[in-house]
C-alpha cells in the first residue's frame, strides 16, 4: 500500500489543488455576483451552467478527450480551468460568467475523471478501498482548506480568482513530470435508468435530491447570506464548517450503516438534515442585523456548529445511498447502477439552482431554504414508507460500505461482502 500511495503522490497533490480551487470558486463567483449588485435568478443560472459543463463533462467529453492521453487532457484541462479563473477575475457580465462557469465544468469533471480512473487503475485490489479512502480525505480537507483564500483575499476578490488560476497551473506543473503510467480510457458504462429506480427507489430519488439540496447550500445560499449583510469572512467559515462535517461523519456513518438496514441510516440523515436546514433558516432569520459583527457572536457560533453537523448529514448521505443500491443490485450490473446514479446525482445539481432562482423570482429569496427543507423531508419520510414495503437486504448478501463521491463514472464501487467498512 504504501508503494502504491508513494506511486500516485504527484496525483493525489494535483488533484489536491483542482479540489481546492474547485471548492473555493464555487464560493467566490457567489460572492462576486453578490459584491457586483447581481440578482439571485443569475447566481442561480451561472451555478447551474457550471453542473451543467461538469454533466456534459462527464458522461460526452471526457472519453474523446482522453484519447490524446491521460497527461496531455489533464494538462489542457486545467489551463482551461485557470483560463477561466482569470477570467472571473476581470469581468462581472452574467453570461461571462455563465460561459466561463460552463467551461469550468467541463474541464473539471475531465480532470477529476483523469484522477479518478489512475487511482483505480493503480490501486492494488488488497489496498484499494484505503487508497480510495484516503483520496477521499484529501478531498475532504482540501474542501476546508479552499475557505481560507476567501478569507486571505476577503478584501479582492479579484486577487482570488489569480490565485485560483495559480494553483491550477501549479497542479499542471507537478503531474506532467510524473513517471506513473496513465491508464487506459474505461469502458462506456450504459445508463439504467428505469431499472436503477425499479431496484432501489430510495437511492435513486435520494441521489436527485441529494445533488438539488447540495448545489442549492454551496452556491446560492452564499450568494444570499453577502447580499443579508455577511461578512466574507464569516460566509468563509459556514462553508468550511460545512466541509468540515463531512470529514467528521463519513466514517463513523459508513461504519454504522453497514451494520443494519441501510435505509434506517438514511431516513435518520434525511429528517435530521431537513430539521437542521430549517432551525438554521429560522436562526438566520435577520442575519444582516445579527451575525454581522461581535452583537451576533452567539449566532455565530451556532451557525458554525450547525453548519458542521448538516455538512455531516447531507455530503456522506451520496455514499450511503450507492451503498443501499449496491445491495439491491445484481453483481454484473454495479457499475451501470453506479454510473446511473452519478449521473442522477449530477441532474439534480443542474435543476437545484434553476429551480432554485425561479422560486425566488416568483417568491421570496427565502424560498431556498425552504426547497431544500422539504425536498429533505419529503426523501426521509419515503424512505420511511419503503421501509414499510419491502424487507430488507439480508446482511450477509449486503454489500459492504463503498467510499463514494460523485466526481467521475471512472471509480465503480466494488460488491464484496463486509469483511470491514470502507467509508
Amino acid at each position: 500500500m504504501t508503494i502504491s500511495i508513494v506511486s500516485l503522490r504527484s496525483l493525489f497533490v494535483s488533484i489536491g489543488m483542482i479540489h481546492l480551487s474547485t471548492a473555493a470558486l464555487g464560493t467566490l463567483v457567489s460572492l462576486r455576483i453578490a459584491d457586483s449588485g447581481g440578482s439571485q435568478e443569475a447566481a442561480s443560472f451561472v451555478a447551474a451552467s457550471y453542473s451543467m459543463g461538469f454533466l456534459l463533462g462527464c458522461f460526452f467529453i471526457f472519453r474523446p478527450l482522453a484519447r490524446i492521453g491521460h497527461i496531455r487532457a489533464f494538462a489542457a484541462s486545467a489551463a482551461l480551468c485557470s483560463l477561466c479563473a482569470l477570467l472571473l477575475s476581470i469581468s462581472e457580465n452574467t453570461f461571462v460568467l455563465i460561459a466561463a462557469r460552463f467551461a469550468t465544468g467541463l474541464a473539471t469533471a475531465s480532470l477529476y475523471s483523469i484522477g479518478d480512473a489512475w487511482i483505480n487503475d493503480s490501486a492494488p485490489a488488497n489496498s484499494r478501498g484505503r487508497i480510495l479512502s484516503i483520496y477521499y480525505i484529501v478531498l475532504g480537507v482540501t474542501s476546508v482548506a479552499s475557505q481560507a483564500f476567501i478569507i486571505l483575499f476577503s478584501g479582492d476578490l479579484s486577487e482570488a480568482f489569480v490565485m485560483m488560476s495559480a494553483l491550477y497551473s501549479i497542479a499542471i506543473i507537478v503531474l506532467v513530470p510524473t513517471r506513473t503510467s496513465p491508464p487506459s480510457v474505461p469502458a462506456h458504462a450504459q445508463l439504467r435508468l428505469i431499472a436503477s429506480f425499479r431496484e432501489s427507489p430510495t437511492a435513486f430519488i435520494g441521489v436527485f435530491v441529494n445533488g438539488f439540496v447540495l448545489a442549492l447550500l454551496l452556491t446560492v445560499l452564499p450568494y444570499q447570506a453577502s447580499v443579508a449583510g455577511m461578512s466574507a469572512n464569516m460566509i468563509a467559515f459556514v462553508v468550511a464548517a460545512f466541509y468540515l462535517g463531512r470529514i467528521l461523519f463519513q466514517f463513523p456513518i459508513g461504519h454504522a450503516s453497514d451494520r443494519m438496514d441501510r435505509r434506517y441510516m438514511i431516513a435518520a440523515m434525511s429528517l435530521s438534515a431537513a430539521l437542521t436546514v430549517m432551525i438554521l433558516s429560522i436562526a438566520s432569520r435577520n442575519e444582516g442585523f445579527t451575525i454581522a459583527g461581535e452583537s451576533g457572536l452567539v449566532l455565530q457560533v451556532v451557525m458554525i456548529i450547525g453548519s458542521v453537523f448538516l455538512g455531516g448529514l447531507i455530503m456522506p448521505l451520496y455514499s450511503v445511498l450507492v451503498a443501499h443500491a449496491m445491495d439491491r443490485t445484481v453483481p454484473v450490473y454495479v457499475g451501470a447502477t453506479a454510473v446511473t446514479l452519478l449521473f442522477v446525482y449530477t441532474v439534480g445539481s443542474v435543476v437545484g439552482p434553476i429551480f432554485g432562482g425561479i422560486g425566488s423570482l416568483l417568491g421570496s429569496d427565502r424560498a431556498v431554504q425552504w426547497m431544500c427543507w422539504v425536498l429533505m423531508l419529503v426523501a426521509g419520510m419515503f424512505t420511511v414508507v419503503r421501509l414499510k414495503m419491502r424487507e430488507s437486504v439480508p446482511h450477509a448478501e449486503a454489500a459492504s460500505g463503498v467510499a463514494a463521491s460523485p466526481t467521475s463514472v471512472s471509480i465503480s464501487p466494488e460488491t464484496k461482502r463486509p469483511e470491514h467498512s470502507r467509508f
